[in-house]
């Protein structure tokens, strides 16, 4: 009878445990949800980019600005528009992003011409925590007219009521100025 009890006693043991295991991976999977509805940009020490160009095989300091707007997140993937401005153009150029983010904090993007759904690059990342706030530490190199442009950079997280938020560096908008040329971000469809 003992043993029965003991058997019981560890099969109910077994049961709480594995509860308790599933709650954490389903959590893992969550711990960056809180991204869905986030405005990360580029501050004013990151701006600068290497631009390399083809015809003469030079390197060229050049300026701009990014604006990730994250419009969905759903188990370790996120969603959003791209706003990029760089000095050479001085064109707007407008993208939207796949993101994984795993519950290390690695990020891997892709990013897709928002008008032609045409991948522009792979971009990298860590999610960082630098002065008691998160950053998403990304770095990319994708063609650009004539060559390739190359960039990194300690994103951060800008929110209503921040001085970034009303003016953003190198573009001098508020973030929903500078994004209100492209189209929103997609949403993840999960028919499940």
């Amino acid at each position: 009878m003992k043993i029965k009890k003991l058997a019981l006693l560890m099969s109910g043991l077994l049961i709480v445990v594995g509860l308790i295991a599933g709650v954490a991976k389903a959590a893992a999977y969550n711990q960056w949800s809180w991204f869905k509805g986030t405005y990360w940009i580029v501050p004013p020490n990151g701006i600068y980019s290497v631009y390399h160009v083809e015809r003469d095989n030079s390197f060229v300091v050049t300026r701009g600005q990014t604006v990730f707007a994250i419009t969905d997140y759903f188990n370790g993937y996120f969603t959003g528009s791209v706003v990029v401005k760089i000095t050479e153009t001085e064109a707007t150029s407008c993208q939207f992003v796949l993101g994984q983010v795993t519950p290390e904090g690695k990020v891997f993007m892709t990013m897709y011409n928002a008008n032609t759904g045409a991948v522009n690059n792979y971009p990298i990342g860590t999610m960082v925590l630098k002065d008691d706030q998160w950053t998403m530490v990304n770095q990319m190199t994708s063609p650009a007219q004539g060559g390739t442009i190359s960039h990194w950079a300690y994103m951060i997280q800008s929110k209503p009521g921040d001085g970034f938020y009303e003016h953003l560096p190198f573009v001098n908008q508020s973030i929903p100025e500078f994004l209100a040329s492209c189209p929103p971000g997609p949403m993840i469809k999960n028919p499940l």
